[in-house]
């Protein structure tokens, strides 16, 4: 299924000149679906851990056999931006940590206490203790991108379920 295929089309101004308009049908793309899921019952999903190197695209065509169906994976986990919700290789995840803290990667971005909570440095700190524990730049931003890595996926049974809802929705 070609994802797009299934977006209403609209007029639209490719000019934008207002003297000399040219109006075309085009598919809106800004057409947005983001219904919540209802379901109770956890054996409609499996769970996958995502590995560098993995995609949407790839595990769509590993799971399903399809890789247009790549926009079923990114549904089920309420995911927008496949760029900023999805995680990032290890090698992009540097790049991203040394461009958002440069020169400074290893900086100090909090502490936590032993229940994981933020908490400030106390006047008494004392450096051989194990808590509060220091949480650098790179830690935090590495544990975050590793938060997405679980993913739940639509078991194959229920997929053309999901396109047909997709397609319904699509449609009004």
């Amino acid at each position: 299924m070609a994802y797009f295929n299934y977006f209403p089309s609209i007029s639209y101004d490719v000019r934008g000149d207002i003297k000399n308009p040219r109006i075309q049908s085009i598919t809106n793309v800004l057409q947005r679906v983001r219904k919540k899921m209802n379901v109770i019952n956890a054996s409609f999903f499996e769970q996958y851990f995502i590995t560098d190197g993995d995609k949407p695209e790839t595990l769509a065509h590993m799971i399903y056999g399809d890789s247009t169906l790549h926009w079923i994976i990114l549904y089920a986990n309420y995911m927008t931006n496949p760029y900023y919700d999805w995680p990032l290789t290890y090698y992009d995840l540097q790049k991203f940590i040394d461009k958002k803290y440069p020169n400074n990667r290893n900086g100090i971005h909090h502490y936590e206490d032993e229940m994981g909570y933020i908490v400030d440095l106390p006047e008494d700190y004392n450096p051989d203790s194990q808590y509060p524990k220091i949480i650098t730049n790179f830690l935090y931003e590495e544990e975050l991108n590793d938060s997405k890595r679980t993913v739940n996926i639509i078991r194959e049974e229920y997929v053309q379920q999901i396109i047909q809802e997709f397609k319904s929705i699509m449609s009004r």
